[in-house]
């Protein structure tokens, strides 16, 4: 029996998650009209080779923590595996358990938009599923998405927030208040994470 229910893949490194993450989430079940959205951290990211990570158990714990209060909100451990899993492949995931394009949407910001030519067969991506993106900002550039793709963009709520932001902030000993959710704000803080340059 296939599922008539709409769901958003939501993959990403999440070292940390923040509010901008659970902003796209939520404007997503809400401009789109989403069921749920399945947040899958990323063990091994195909796109980040150059950049260390902290350990994948602590990026899933941080995830549930943020997440637990939002019957919506779910976490996957599809990509949790030894190996780069591509977004193209979790989407087949979904695909050959009964979803089909309009009800398989995977979200990503503007700026991962702008780069998804140079995935790893971002053919079966568009073919598979409902692109929705975030723009940052008011100048991000509006892509030109191939003939026949679904793409819908969220203006509404764009926002800056980096993980990246959030680890040098931790750093340098500055407030991280409303950019994580409080509880993962408290068990950075409690755990000394991010202090080390990374």
């Amino acid at each position: 029996m296939e599922s008539r229910e709409r769901i958003g893949l939501f993959g990403g490194s999440f070292d940390p998650i923040h509010t901008g993450h659970l902003i796209l989430a939520e404007s997503a079940v809400n401009m789109v009209g989403l069921d749920r959205v399945i947040f899958m951290p990323t063990a091994v990211p195909p796109h980040k080779h150059a950049v260390p990570l902290s350990p994948f158990d602590l990026r899933k714990e941080l995830v549930e923590m943020a997440i637990r209060d939002n019957p919506r909100f779910e976490l996957s451990l599809l990509e949790s595996g030894d190996r780069p899993v591509y977004s193209y492949e979790s989407i087949a995931y979904y695909r050959e358990r009964g979803y089909d394009r309009e009800q398989v949407h995977l979200l990503i910001g503007s700026d991962s938009l702008e780069e998804i030519s140079g995935w790893r067969h971002p053919e079966r991506i568009f073919e598979n599923a409902t692109i929705v993106a975030m723009r940052r900002s008011a100048s991000d550039e509006i892509f030109s998405p191939p003939e026949g793709a679904a793409v819908v963009m969220i203006e509404s709520c764009s926002n800056s927030i980096s993980s990246s932001e959030i680890r040098a902030m931790v750093r340098e000993g500055k407030s991280i208040r409303y950019l994580v959710p409080d509880v993962v704000e408290r068990f950075i803080r409690d755990n000394k994470l991010y202090i080390e340059p990374k």
